[in-house]
């Protein structure tokens, strides 16, 4: 019987015949070799199983449906067929520095306190159409520093209930910790889902400081789109019990931010019956303007409404500043504000 690898990296992809080569070549050259990687094949219609098939290495370990289920339907699966002692993840279309997988080797197998570690990322543009647009532009400057500035096991463990702070594509974790969580059939968010299960429960999060990952930004994401009622509902679903939490007979919960996001957490909120007294946005230019029968106030009215305020926060670009000013104001992360978004 033949010895289990260590590490076992894991991948899904969907028609991804453009850069699968890259990413896996990027895997199969690393200076660690004790893996195997475990690719679930989401019901491509393009050449991506042919190139798969193409290769002999035997650390490659395909798996194909005959239809697109998604991509936590296709981790899913994949995680029953790890034999590693640690997952690694790896994205089809984004690539990996030769010494990823040994490096956060090591670090977990000297630090047994950690379950999980991710790296710094870079992304970059897959095409000049890409790399001139406003959006590619928004995620190098802002989303790349947010995600890279956040190291620690202490800043991990608060901004993971904001937002996905971990990229899923730089992770090697435990593999008995994600067994125990599990990824769930989720379109989006099944990343998001999981390591905000594990921060709930007390697993600690740590980061190698260094860019070991690079992420491809293309012209179709995923995630595009991520304003839309779904992604909310989602985001509600995986927050429920803080969010609840701030409703008691005494409160009043206001949103911040009456923006699309604003306006679609409240229609989400409705149909759980869950009072709004209003809106708080700093555009000057929307105070007593109203919205779902909602008035938007200014910031301060958080100051001259008593101590029963509450806040579930869902402005995207603005949120590190909000909260830097909810905490001026003394309010308490979990007890008096949910980040949403």
């Amino acid at each position: 019987m033949s010895r289990l690898p260590e590490v076992s990296v894991l991948m899904s992809v969907y028609n991804g015949e453009e850069y699968i080569r890259e990413s896996i070549d990027s895997i199969l050259k690393q200076t660690y070799s004790d893996f195997e990687l475990i690719i679930v094949n989401d019901g491509s219609t393009d050449q991506t199983r042919e190139i798969i098939e193409g290769y002999q290495d035997k650390r490659i370990k395909l798996f194909n449906f005959q239809e697109n289920k998604g991509v936590g339907a296709a981790l899913k699966f994949g995680l029953t067929q790890v034999n590693g002692k640690y997952i690694a993840k790896a994205d089809s279309d984004d690539i990996n520095h030769p010494e990823r997988l040994y490096k956060q080797k090591i670090y977990l197998d000297n630090h047994s306190d950690i379950a999980l570690v991710k790296t710094l990322l870079e992304y970059f543009p897959h095409n000049e159409a890409v790399a001139n647009s406003q959006r590619f532009n928004y995620i190098k400057n802002i989303l790349e520093k947010q995600k890279n500035d956040i190291v620690t096991p202490e800043d991990i463990e608060e901004k993971l209930y904001w937002y996905c702070c971990i990229p899923h594509t730089t992770i090697m974790a435990r593999t008995e910790v994600i067994k125990a969580i599990g990824y769930e059939e989720m379109r989006i968010c099944e990343d998001y889902k999981l390591f905000y299960q594990m921060n709930k429960k007390g697993f600690k999060m740590a980061t190698i400081p260094e860019v070991l990952v690079r992420m491809r930004v293309s012209e179709i994401s995923v995630t595009a789109g991520a304003e839309n009622q779904e992604f909310v509902s989602i985001m509600h679903d995986i927050k429920k019990e803080e969010i609840n939490s701030l409703f008691t007979n005494q409160s009043k919960v206001y949103i911040w931010g009456s923006g699309s996001m604003g306006q679609n957490l409240f229609k989400v909120l409705n149909k759980y019956n869950l009072e709004i007294v209003g809106f708080v946005d700093s555009d000057k230019k929307k105070w007593g303007q109203t919205i779902e029968g909602r008035t938007i106030f200014p910031p301060n009215v958080l100051e001259s409404n008593g101590t029963n305020n509450k806040i579930l926060l869902a402005s995207q670009p603005g949120k590190f500043a909000i909260v830097d000013c909810l905490k001026k104001m003394g309010y308490k992360h979990l007890q008096d504000y949910v980040v949403l978004f």
